[in-house]
């Protein structure tokens, strides 16, 4: 059997088992939350090769340095392996210019010491230091200019923003990681027409991909719809002025929801809402949505109504930033530990017509089956599902939706924030399961209206499902250990979930904090100190 190494530690791999199970079986804490190669939570540095799987979805430059995911990798032989290197993970850029764009956004044009690859649109991590990292979209073209360039919106006291746009001096060095994000122009569609709708710092993105559809030669119409209150939140008007003009197909519609009525061509009303009235036919466009997750939601709902497909509308919600932990195991943007939002999204009011369009849960019920038959076979997905039975999940989501619709005190189970704590989702992951369940909803006939209005109930909870990495469980106030291991002697028999050996009344066990996985005593032996081991 494999022999794998690590922190000083020989652990023994069995037949089949992927590294992070053997470590988890014998008590060796690494960072994980989706079991599935999806969410790279996991990755670390092999001193040995590893199979082709363990690597794929990896950056090329951390799979050539030798990273991996022990998720998905079962060893074929010994391995000696180690937490991620920061200097892997971060890239190191320098502030080059920053320019104040209104009174609280400031452009920051950074430059990388080495080649960085990106997509305009696509958002990078800022990280300050060990405790504070924020994310940021990426609003320049790579052809167009040899910088990056972010709109950072200053908070005062924010942890990053505040620094950025006053404290870092020009010339000083900084770290940041990326790119990710899909919110990206697809070039292989240059006669479709697109739909761009952003508020606030959502411009950012927005424009990259504008930039983008223009360098590309986009031969379809592009209309941008920028929001904000009062006009200074139109902070590069005269810009986008200029870059419409220089473009035919280009149409820029700034919108203030402060107006009671038009002001020459700036528009009265919210952005998404006076881009509705003026295209009322959206069959066939692509729809891009940045700036507040509540516009992102409400405009998702509203264009879906005229025709615009799920695989046609991106988004990226501007989430409210959280004090999010950088530590040096980080990989591609995933962090040991974060925190939730102060607040938790609060419950719906109940919608007793929708439940009775469900049939009273009798046509919910089978929704549920054919969705969780679709999920336990999907690859993104299925994942998170490590332990769980395909009834279990059923069960409870019922319950949950039971009571949510209906306002009957059924369910007592955790609600998402807590449900989903240990769960590395991120937005175009949310979006996808959404887009599998609701599909599977219009099987079953539900009328579109109600799909909406569906739709929209399971959106509220957004932000306590998505994050960039685990939460801690929240319990009457009190953060709950987020990972780790704990001894106890039971005092009833169990079944090992190392081994699936027998566990004897009065024997001490090991289990998992998060899990509840409980191991043998044979299984916890298995781990032993390796003092030749070369791996700090």
């Amino acid at each position: 059997m494999p022999r794998l190494e690590y922190r000083g530690q020989s652990i023994e791999a069995r037949p089949g088992e992927s590294v992070l199970d053997a470590c988890l079986r014998q008590g060796v804490n690494l960072p994980f939350s989706c079991r599935g190669g999806s969410c790279h939570s996991c990755v670390c540095r092999s001193h040995d090769p590893v199979p082709d799987r363990a690597r794929r979805g990896l950056r090329p430059d951390l799979a050539a340095k030798g990273y991996f995911l022990p998720c998905v990798c079962v060893p074929e032989s010994d391995l000696r392996f180690e937490p991620p290197r920061a200097d892997d993970m971060t890239v190191r850029a320098v502030l080059q210019a920053r320019e104040w764009l209104s009174p609280d956004v400031c452009s920051v044009r950074l430059e990388t010491f080495t080649q960085f690859d990106y997509r305009p649109g696509q958002h990078v991590t800022i990280r300050r230091d060990a405790l504070r990292a924020r994310c940021y979209s990426i609003a320049g073209h790579p052809m167009q200019t040899p910088w990056l360039e972010l709109h950072v919106k200053r908070i005062p006291g924010g942890a990053v923003g505040e620094w950025l746009c006053e404290t870092l001096a020009v010339g000083e060095e900084l770290e940041l990681l990326g790119p990710d994000g899909e919110f990206v122009y697809a070039p292989s569609h240059l006669e479709q027409p697109l739909l761009l709708v952003a508020t606030g710092t959502g411009l950012a993105p927005a424009l990259g991909v504008v930039r983008d559809a223009l360098e590309h030669g986009h031969r379809g119409p592009i209309h941008l719809y920028l929001g904000a209150r009062h006009a200074e939140g139109l902070y590069q008007d005269d810009a986008l002025r200029a870059l419409s003009a220089a473009h035919p197909n280009l149409h820029y519609r700034p919108c203030l929801s402060s107006l009671a009525r038009d002001e020459g061509d700036i528009r009265a009303g919210r952005a998404h809402t006076v881009a509705a009235k003026d295209l009322s036919d959206l069959t066939g466009w692509r729809v891009h949505l940045a700036g507040l997750p509540a516009m992102v939601s409400a405009a998702s709902a509203l264009f879906r109504a005229r025709g615009v497909v799920e695989s046609d509308l991106v988004v990226d919600p501007f989430e409210a930033p959280a004090a999010h932990p950088v530590a040096d195991a980080i990989a591609a943007h995933i962090v040991e530990a974060a925190a939730p939002p102060s607040e938790e999204v609060p419950q719906p009011v109940p919608d007793p017509e929708l439940w009775a369009a469900l049939g009273e849960g009798g046509l919910l019920l089978p929704i549920l089956e054919t969705f969780y038959a679709q999920v336990f076979e999907d690859p993104l997905l299925s994942p998170y599902f490590h332990g769980s039975t395909r009834q279990r999940a059923i069960e409870k989501v019922y319950s949950f939706l039971h009571q949510v619709l209906t306002g009957k005190k059924v369910y007592f189970g955790d609600r998402p924030r807590n449900a989903h704590h240990w769960m590395t989702i991120s937005n175009q992951l949310f979006d996808y399961r959404e887009d599998m369940f609701f599909a599977v909803v219009r099987r079953y006939g539900l009328a579109e209206p109600m799909i909406e209005r569906w739709r929209a109930m399971q959106a509220r909870y957004r932000p306590d499902i998505v994050k960039s990495a685990p939460w801690p469980k929240i319990v009457h106030g009190e953060a709950l250990p987020l990972d780790g291991f704990g001894t106890m002697i039971i005092d009833v028999g169990s079944v090992c979930d190392g081994c699936s050996g027998e566990i004897h009344p009065g024997e001490t066990v090991r289990y998992h904090l998060r899990l509840g996985s409980t191991y043998c005593p044979g299984c916890a032996e298995s781990t032993v100190p390796s003092a030749a081991s070369s791996v700090g």
